[in-house]
């Protein structure tokens, strides 16, 4: 499907602006980016054993150091959301910032707001039941108590879930749980996006990848499939509401300890991700350009600042692991 003619996109963009509104697509790429769900989830990722020297730093949040010859990259992970008056040491941030050569941010989706806008005019009408039937009398009555009590402990509204499809009901409640917890994804990336401009550093993703047609494939999911994810979103919510604050306040004070204790892989992504095999490849992708790019990083003088979620980072099979087998060096923040 081409994208519309120019004549045609002012009726887009409100459009897109609506679906901007109703999340999907922007939860999902969000997730895929990071390799978590937007707040901390209940999955307990497989924490990979990194042979480093342990560094005991300065206040902050936690960060890698990894050398090969005269380079250098700085390797900072993201819990995913947090608490939105969470105070944390952003002067130590921009003294890393000093003297790096360039910043590797996590990697971005390619989509416009032409995109949104058409995926809306297209299948919009599908992230709602047809007329007639609501979320709930559609629930199996367990997966229904439970879904229940999860949005009420978000604080969702039960007439915003009523028409949902199960998938966006899923979304729709880690969306709630921000809401709640007063969560926002916009930190620490806009402290370093302020500091690159200032610092005058060049900043990019570390790779590209096209999501629209992943995006669309989670609505060909089966009516049984929405509804398992629904469950497994149940179960992010509640992990949530008691771990996601406490993961972004370690996070605030390099807590890696705390950090693995309260943020893990979301199940809600991880039930997606197994049923739709384009997005399980977007992944996998992003975890091998990653280490591509640092890689590179480390074959060019000077220090490069890498950002990246703690989960790619950190579980067995991902990034940190993949360098060590490289035999790159790696000093770790103390546990």
């Amino acid at each position: 499907m081409t994208s519309p003619s120019p004549a045609k996109r002012p009726t887009i963009i409100p459009a897109a602006n609506k679906i901007c509104r109703l999340g999907l697509w922007k939860a999902v790429l969000l997730a895929l980016a990071l390799g978590t769900g937007a707040a901390a989830a209940q999955t307990t990722p497989e924490w990979a054993q990194i042979e480093a020297v342990e560094v005991k730093a300065k206040p902050g949040p936690a960060v890698w150091h990894l050398t090969r010859g005269n380079s250098e990259v700085w390797i900072l992970g993201l819990v995913g959301a947090m608490p939105k008056d969470l105070d944390w040491n952003k002067q130590y941030l921009s003294d890393l910032l000093d003297g790096a050569r360039a910043i590797l941010m996590p990697p971005k989706a390619n989509v416009s707001f032409v995109d949104v806008g058409w995926f809306l005019i297209m299948h919009g009408g599908e992230l709602s039941l047809p007329r007639g039937q609501t979320l709930e009398d559609g629930l199996p009555e367990a997966l229904r108590a439970r879904f229940v009590a999860a949005r009420e402990a978000v604080g969702g509204d039960a007439g915003d879930y009523r028409t949902d499809i199960p998938i966006r009901a899923a979304i729709r409640l880690q969306q709630d749980l921000m809401k709640k917890a007063s969560l926002s994804g916009r930190e620490p990336r806009e402290t370093i996006d302020d500091l690159a401009y200032r610092k005058h550093i060049a900043s990019k993703p570390v790779s590209r990848f096209e999501a629209m047609d992943a995006v669309r494939d989670i609505l060909k999911l089966t009516p049984e499939q929405q509804r398992a994810c629904l469950a497994q979103a149940v179960d992010d919510a509640n992990w949530g509401v008691a771990h996601a604050v406490p993961a972004a306040r370690a996070w605030a004070v390099g807590d890696v300890r705390n950090v693995k204790a309260n943020y893990t892989q979301s199940r809600l992504l991880d039930c997606i991700t197994g049923a739709v095999h384009a997005i399980g490849d977007i992944d996998a992708r992003n975890v091998a350009d990653t280490v591509t790019a640092i890689d590179g990083a480390l074959n060019q003088p000077g220090k490069t600042i890498v950002v990246i979620g703690m989960g790619p980072l950190l579980r067995r099979g991902g990034v940190l692991e993949r360098l060590q087998a490289m035999h790159v060096a790696i000093e770790s923040p103390a546990e």
